[in-house]
């Protein structure tokens, strides 16, 4: 197992090689902050992601894994059984690796440990404030309210709205109307008195409920082509692959239990059907892409082909654990840089 690495490292977004056998690569967590661990450049991207659950004390690592962004300042998600140093050196803009969800959970009582379900929480705010997830005014405001119950516990210290003016509550650049934003975090002020002696976990529970709901929960997407050429989203979502068309139409999506295979060849990415003797094809933007969107669509109808039956159960009800204080994160300040 790679042990954290314990020298202090100028700060610099490039790993720094100490040998011709090792180096150092750092990740940065859900929580925006950093860590730096020494590997073996053989080392693979499972070791590296062991690494940071035996950080944070995760058992639950199944849903998880590392992304970096390409040449094309596109997120690109690991593959855990190659070396981790050979992908960031041929494929990466920078070796910065980012630690997140990769596989979503139908409910998050499926759940089990409580700093999983923390893990989670993180990410799926992430997802809300970066607009990877699009919400209504007053899905962010209730969101909002939640978050700031989570991330900083009972309002007692705070009699007006200024100290949540210094903090990102609802997605980047999304509201632009100063007026707007001001009633939006009044309203939000509001909730966060209403939500006192909530304790934190159970927050988090609360505002992952509602995000399991909403349209975009779960999805990645890529643009490509289908097979009359004309601009689609290609994706996976927890039931299977999903088409959005531009034009309004509504989504296509072949579920996971429809689906024989997946294939790709050259730029083109195919799904096998069950019940069709010949095969869905689209085209993504070249080879490097659709072999990207093979792997991970397989990845995707395994990890959920594996899980079915546990995906499936009852869920367990939420026991709300005392968190360690070290393990808190505040929202982002607005002053903060937006790029993660």
């Amino acid at each position: 197992m790679p042990l954290p690495f314990g020298l202090k490292l100028k700060r610099t977004r490039r790993y720094t090689v100490s040998s011709k056998s090792c180096l150092v690569t750092r990740i940065q967590l859900l929580n925006s902050e950093f860590v730096e661990f020494t590997l073996s450049v053989e080392s693979t991207g499972q070791e590296c992601l062991e690494a940071v659950a035996q950080r944070l004390e995760l058992r639950e690592i199944t849903y998880f894994s590392l992304w970096y962004f390409n040449k094309q300042n596109q997120q690109r998600w690991i593959d855990l059984e190659k070396p981790l140093k050979k992908q960031l050196d041929k494929y990466g803009l920078v070796p910065t690796v980012y630690f997140g969800v990769v596989f979503y959970v139908p409910t998050v009582g499926q759940l089990q440990q409580e700093i999983t379900r923390y893990q989670y929480y993180l990410q799926l705010k992430k997802d809300v404030l970066e607009g990877r997830i699009p919400c209504s005014i007053e899905q962010a405001i209730r969101l909002a309210g939640l978050a700031v119950q989570a991330d900083f516990g009972d309002f007692n210290r705070y009699d007006s709205q200024e100290f949540l003016q210094k903090f990102v509550l609802f997605p980047i650049g999304w509201i632009q109307d100063e007026r707007v934003l001001e009633e939006a975090t009044h309203k939000v002020a509001l909730l966060y008195q209403n939500y006192r002696g909530l304790p934190a976990p159970e927050a988090e529970v609360l505002y992952m409920q509602e995000v399991e709901k909403m349209e975009g929960y779960g999805q990645e997407s890529t643009p490509a082509k289908d097979s009359q050429g004309t601009d689609i989203l290609l994706g996976a979502c927890l039931d299977g692959i999903f088409v959005k068309h531009k034009n309004g139409r509504p989504p296509l999506v072949f579920k996971w239990n429809e689906i024989n295979n997946m294939t790709h060849n050259k730029s083109f990415f195919a799904l096998e059907l069950a019940n069709k003797e010949e095969s869905v094809q689209f085209q993504t933007e070249d080879m490097e892409t659709s072999k990207y969107v093979c792997r991970m669509c397989l990845a995707r109808h395994k990890f959920y082909k594996i899980n079915k039956s546990s995906l499936q159960t009852q869920p367990t009800a939420v026991k709300p654990v005392q968190r360690r204080s070290s393990t808190r994160m505040s929202l982002v300040s607005r002053h903060a840089s937006a790029h993660y």
